[in-house]
């Protein structure tokens, strides 16, 4: 029997643009946002946020250092200021308080950067978690076993007891998470309806 959820954050908890309409907000020429692209997500220093081995600061430096030199300023703003284009799924976050009504547990397991956790990490939703655990915190991210089997060891989950909310378009995070045993299949990015159409396939009535 299900008793805890565990939820993904970005596009379930906190919906978000594709990279590309976010970078939009920051120059009106698609090639310029492509190029952002491809000098901020696309880099190593992107990955090393995500486990929390490289300082923002740092990311930004080493990201100005390898892109031509018209992105710098642009690079800079970005990355201090990209999180206010984001905003909180209210009706997800109901889903999650209302679940905590019901007596279910509610964990987070995210791949994120301390900087993008710091700026929300003040939103209603973490209050009611039992469990917060934040990729660059551990040194680990989804899809590597080592960040689940952590989450089970420090709050001293049953697998099998677990459902794993979770947007990952390679599906590599749901398989891992299957494979220990922990129920749950893909949501659809930012879609309250599917998380409900989950719950409900699992039997779990809010």
């Amino acid at each position: 029997m299900v008793i805890n959820i565990i939820f993904d954050l970005m596009n379930v908890i906190i919906k978000k643009d594709s990279n590309i309409k976010t970078l939009m907000n920051f120059t009106n020429d698609v090639n310029k946002a492509e190029g952002l692209q491809k000098y901020i997500y696309k880099t190593e220093e992107w990955k090393l946020l995500d486990l929390g081995n490289i300082s923002h600061e740092q990311a930004i430096k080493e990201m100005q250092r390898k892109a031509p030199k018209e992105y710098s300023e642009l690079i800079e703003e970005v990355m201090n200021n990209r999180c206010q284009y984001f905003t909180v799924n209210e009706e997800t976050v109901k889903i999650a308080k209302d679940l905590k009504e019901k007596g279910y547990h509610i964990y987070v397991l995210s791949n994120m950067s301390e900087f993008t956790y710091t700026y929300f990490k003040e939103i209603h939703f973490f209050k009611i978690c039992d469990g917060i655990m934040i990729s660059a915190y551990e040194h680990l991210v989804k899809p590597d076993e080592k960040i689940f089997m952590t989450l089970l060891d420090r709050y001293q989950l049953s697998p099998e007891e677990c459902l794993f909310i979770d947007d990952d378009d390679t599906g590599k995070s749901l398989e891992t998470a299957n494979k220990l045993g922990i129920l749950g299949r893909r949501v659809k990015p930012n879609d309250s309806q599917d998380v409900l159409t989950l719950l409900k396939e699992y039997k779990i009535e809010i």
